[in-house]
């Protein structure tokens, strides 16, 4: 039976309240939606170039190698050694528990991170400038990441959308009509963030000290007394340190508190400084390199029509200065100047460039400008970083020189790829796995042993196969590769090399 005339137009009336309402509820949502969708996309597209690659960046090989073997047991600081927190190495055991080798693994995750601090980045935006100069400042950030060493699994890569996540709450908290319960609730989340960000690597203390001081400055002005402006203090610092007291009494609790607290908090003051030409070199290259976005955003300050004193955007542009300083302290004081110490900055000054892009006229060609070339600058960094490092054919080929003398035995790279430990699931005969605290002339004094006599102990125990570079790198202290090329010399017999970019990675074997 055929519906009535009546019945077919209330059936349409039914469907458009639907559709009416689906449209009102989601009208507030579809510009973040579309970011969300947008800035995911470019993520991938963006990054895809590595996906596979296992040897991006030694310090990823080696998180990734700790978050292994802590599935087997293995504890961070005591049977396998490195300074960086133990959420870090959590992360990448749970990364490990999604199957596969992990390469690919973590390559995905650390790009739907990046996709989210992106997505963040384009929210915090739009308080000063408009939609699609909240996108562009989405984009920029997943382009200018990897123009400094982002495009695998470094730290900033995944604490950068929590730190971004916790400027959205801080700001969130200071608004002016809020309450002052709600205030310190607020706060609480924001510095919880900040705790969880530390417990990845504790550089980012710099910008979670600057975001705890404006939520202080917040509950100072409203009113707060005292009392009650010192236990809000006292509360936000506590939620801060929470992450890595847990981490700390838990070692205490089996016996390894000074184990945690050297690796963790001694260590990192006993490094060997580099000669101060290197230190300048590297810094002048990340001032360099970061220009066209540095100049942007200071042009912005005078271009860009200012906004009124107490509005919403003037408090954001304010904040977004303060913890562009805040980060750059926090890469200065690190030392090194390694590219990727540069990631944490990125956030803040992509922030800062985006009263510039609203400008009338030029706002538009800056955009552009900082979009292609950050878009063909970060591909020519990845693909000469891919050459000049290598990939997947080089560490399979190294695999099948040493997966066959290895016979039970264990595997020691003193001067390589941590990835190979993984890759042929070989014992490691020491606790120290990253090569560099056993050949860097930077860590010689800052592994809490001496390193001469754990070279020799490492060395007395004949792993099966041994793998070292060919020539050394002026950065490898010399004395301890006289100590292993005298046993190599011998005790070992070359088994064959494989050129890992643009070095040469030599396997021996111990004589049978």
């Amino acid at each position: 039976m055929r519906p009535s005339q009546a019945e077919l137009q209330q059936h349409l009336a039914d469907i458009r309240a639907i559709t009416g309402a689906w449209d009102r509820a989601l009208a507030p949502r579809w510009p973040w939606l579309l970011h969300a969708g947008l800035l995911l996309i470019a993520a991938f597209a963006i990054r895809q170039i590595q996906f596979g690659n296992p040897i991006i960046q030694v310090d990823d090989q080696f998180y990734l190698l700790v978050g292994e073997r802590m599935l087997h047991g293995a504890l961070p600081f005591v049977d396998i050694w490195d300074r960086k927190p133990v959420g870090l190495f959590l992360l990448y055991a749970a990364i490990r528990l999604l199957g596969g080798d992990g390469i690919i693994q973590y390559q995905l995750v650390a790009t739907l991170f990046a996709a989210a601090t992106a997505f963040m980045i384009a929210r915090l935006a739009q308080r000063i400038g408009n939609g699609f100069v909240a996108l562009c400042a989405g984009a920029a950030y997943l382009l200018w990441i990897e123009w400094f060493g982002g495009d695998g699994g470094q730290t900033p890569v995944f604490y950068n959308a929590l730190m971004v996540g916790a400027a959205l709450v801080v700001l969130a908290a200071i608004r002016p009509e809020l309450a002052q319960d709600r205030l310190r609730r607020l706060g609480c989340r924001a510095m919880l963030l900040v705790g969880l960000s530390l417990q990845i690597k504790y550089s980012c203390v710099f910008e979670g000290v600057f975001f705890g001081l404006v939520l202080l400055n917040r509950s100072w002005r409203v009113g707060d007394g005292a009392g009650r402006f010192l236990a809000n203090g006292a509360l936000w610092i506590g939620c801060a340190l929470a992450p890595t007291l847990l981490a700390w009494l838990f070692y205490a609790a089996i016996g390894q508190n000074d184990a945690f607290v050297y690796a963790n908090f001694l260590s990192i003051f006993e490094r060997i400084h580099e000669p101060i030409a290197i230190l300048r070199f590297n810094l002048s290259r990340i001032v360099r390199n970061s220009l066209i976005l540095t100049i942007p955003a200071i042009a912005g300050v005078w271009l860009a029509r200012q906004p009124a004193p107490d509005s919403e955007a003037a408090w954001t542009r304010a904040f977004v200065w303060g913890w562009f300083a805040a980060a750059w302290a926090g890469l200065l004081v690190m030392g090194s100047y390694y590219d990727h110490y540069f990631l944490p900055v990125i956030v803040p000054v992509v922030l800062a460039v985006v009263p510039a892009l609203t400008v009338s006229g030029i706002g538009p060609l800056f955009a552009i400008v900082i979009l292609v070339y950050g878009s063909v600058a970060s591909d020519r960094v990845v693909n000469r970083n891919v050459k000049a490092r290598g990939g997947e054919t080089e560490v399979s080929r190294l695999v099948a020189l040493i997966q066959p003398e290895l016979r039970g035995g264990c595997l020691f790279v003193f001067d390589g790829e941590p990835i190979l430990y993984d890759r042929t699931k070989a014992c490691i005969p020491t606790r120290y796995a990253f090569p560099g605290h056993l050949n860097s002339i930077k860590e010689q004094t800052a592994i809490g042993v001496d390193g001469d006599a754990e070279l020799k102990r490492v060395l007395a125990t004949n792993p099966a196969v041994i793998v070292v570079t060919r020539p050394p790198d002026r950065l490898r202290a010399a004395e301890r590769y006289a100590i292993v090329d005298a046993v190599l010399a011998r005790r070992y017999r070359l088994v064959g090399g494989v050129q890992v970019g643009r070095l040469i990675r030599v396997v021996y074997a111990l004589k049978r």
